[in-house]
């Protein structure tokens, strides 16, 4: 019962986070949602127009993802306290490695993953090697490096006099994204949009199948019985999961059982239900039921002037001995921004959810959190860092203080975030 609620409740913030979109996008040009951009290359040559990062990204909601180069929040840990926070993560990777016979390993970082959505980014600086320097909206800037194939992909872009381009990532100098002319055209198609069945409940939003087709223009794989097929995903109205096949139903009401390719069988890396500004779910293949292929409503995206930008992480951790400390804070040692994601898993289902979106994270075991959302939704998650012992704790930035206060992860009780 407590799984098919989470799926209820992800609905149903959908659709109203949807609605408000749509009252504060009222009369914009449905090719707002698309990213847009100027970018150029290394020879000081200039392209604008839509984007697509590589064959994946193209909307504003869509996530770019990096690694954080180094950790400088370290350096306002006591010498006991960071020693505390390696050691735990040493032994844990100690137990390992003597299990599965890898030997004695102590080598411990403290770098991170990186996700936000390309709404929330002004500019992209390609340096040397997968470097970048990421500039957000009010300035604010990260260096990142390597970490996924967001780094080091060819850019497609719809040059208004040249078509598609597709540039080389070691030509590209910098990307820099802008709200997109209210009659500029996209030549990369319209998204896909739907309701995803599971075996504990429904979830509807923009859709990305197998993590990359998210377009009509996008290509379905399959054989049948008679041969191989690639069907674009504008003429499909649903698919249907059969063991380690697929029945794909057509607009015309053809249909077909296909099977063979990553696209229709168990290889595939799961389908992703996106809603704008809030974040995203992840369904593994084995709770994928069926999915529903529908219109988009009337302006659901967001353009890119509706994104937030970079606003600092501010809240009140509470502690057990009853402390209360409130500021600035620096989440698991390492997000400072509302823009970037807290990451859990709940009855198999991953979320992806925006600080912006998070109201509380109370932690209940060493293994689970109970995550509130801003509209007073709740989610009992686990299954990342961002949520369990493996959290290296909470800096909070209190009025002029010369330094922050520590929190380690095990003496949270609370934290509440401002929005």
């Amino acid at each position: 019962m407590k799984s098919k609620l989470f799926a209820v409740l992800f609905l149903a913030l959908s659709n109203a986070l949807i609605l408000d979109a749509v009252e504060s996008n009222f009369g914009k040009s449905s090719t707002q949602q698309f990213i847009y951009g100027e970018i150029t290359t290394v020879d000081n040559e200039k392209y604008k127009g839509h984007i697509r990062w590589g064959s994946e990204e193209v909307f504003w909601f869509d996530f770019f993802n990096s690694t954080k180069m180094g950790n400088d929040n370290l350096k306002w840990l006591s010498n006991s306290e960071e020693e505390a926070l390696t050691q735990g993560k040493a032994e844990k990777k100690n137990w390992f490695g003597r299990v599965v016979d890898y030997g004695w390993t102590t080598k411990v970082d403290h770098n991170h993953l990186f996700a936000c959505q390309f709404g929330d980014i002004k500019a992209i600086n390609v340096h040397s090697g997968d470097r970048v320097i990421l500039e957000f909206k009010d300035g604010t800037h990260y260096e990142l490096d390597g970490g996924s194939n967001d780094i080091g992909t060819k850019v497609q872009l719809s040059d208004d006099e040249l078509g598609v381009v597709k540039l080389d990532w070691r030509r590209i100098k910098r990307v820099e994204f802008m709200q997109a002319p209210k009659d500029a055209d996209t030549a990369f198609g319209k998204p896909l949009y739907g309701v995803v069945k599971t075996v504990r409940g429904e979830y509807e939003g923009f859709l990305q199948w197998d993590h990359d087709e998210r377009l009509d223009s996008d290509v379905l794989n399959g054989h049948s019985s008679d041969g191989e097929m690639d069907i674009e995903f504008g003429k499909i109205k649903s698919i249907k999961k059969d063991d380690n096949a697929s029945h794909v139903t057509l607009n015309s009401g053809r249909s077909f059982k296909l099977r063979g390719t990553n696209d229709v069988n168990n290889g595939n890396r799961g389908i992703i239900v996106s809603t704008p500004n809030y974040g995203r779910v992840d369904i593994t293949w084995g709770e994928f039921e069926e999915i529903h292929f529908k219109d988009v409503p009337d302006n659901a995206g967001l353009a890119y002037d509706d994104y937030n930008g970079s606003k600092k992480i501010r809240g009140v951790v509470n502690t057990f001995d009853d402390g209360t400390i409130s500021g600035d804070l620096v989440f698991d040692l390492d997000e400072t921004l509302q823009l970037e994601m807290l990451n859990g898993k709940a009855d198999h289902v991953e979320y992806l959810i925006p600080f912006s979106a998070v109201k509380e994270i109370k932690p209940m075991n060493r293994k689970e959190s109970k995550v509130t959302l801003t509209n007073g939704e709740t989610f009992l998650f686990q299954g990342s860092v961002d949520v369990n012992e493996d959290n290296d704790g909470v800096l909070v930035f209190a009025g002029n203080d010369d330094k922050p206060h520590y929190v380690s992860w095990s003496e949270v009780k609370s934290i509440s975030f401002e929005q």
